[in-house]
């Protein structure tokens, strides 16, 4: 694992750390597998010395089997299901999507401080062989934030609908 400047590092950075996912990490936690220095939740703190020394027994685990070799090649599809899994992680630790929203959607807030006059001068300074370019950007974000919409409010039917049961 690559050394750290930071004393202290919070759920997102230790799953990428550990490659694993926050929910992953939450359940270690209720195990008392790895403990956070605080906090709780989605808003735990670790020490990065405690992250770094349980990547290093994750590894020893999953790397220390004494299985005879017969004993292995039967066992060949867990193997690969653990593959699998490490994939995904590499997946997670790359892409942590409540990052990503959260970022993208606090940058997008700021929609809100543009006036028309601004937008004005920005596309005065455009080149206009940009435009399809930004043209198409545009609606890429558009469409997705419509997405977040219709999500938003399928979420919300299906609490309420679950609250009234």
């Amino acid at each position: 694992m690559p050394a750290s400047n930071f004393r202290f590092i919070d759920l997102p950075t230790s799953a990428e750390r550990l490659g694993t996912t926050r929910n992953q990490i939450l359940q270690w936690v209720s195990e008392g597998r790895i403990k956070p220095f605080s906090g709780k939740g989605q808003q735990s703190v670790f020490r990065t010395s405690d992250v770094d020394k349980f990547g290093e027994a994750l590894r020893t685990e999953t790397s220390g089997d004494d299985t005879p070799p017969q004993e292995m090649e039967e066992s060949s599809p867990p193997q690969q299901v653990v593959a699998l899994g490490q994939q995904e992680a590499t997946r997670t630790r790359r892409r942590d999507a409540i990052k990503l929203m959260g970022t993208r959607l606090s940058m997008d807030s700021r929609w809100a401080e543009m006036s028309d006059k601004d937008i004005a001068t920005w596309l005065d300074a455009l080149e206009p062989v940009q435009y399809e370019r930004v043209q198409k950007v545009a609606n890429i974000a558009i469409e997705r934030l419509q997405r977040v919409l219709e999500m938003i409010r399928a979420f919300e039917e299906r609490s309420k609908s679950e609250e009234n049961r």
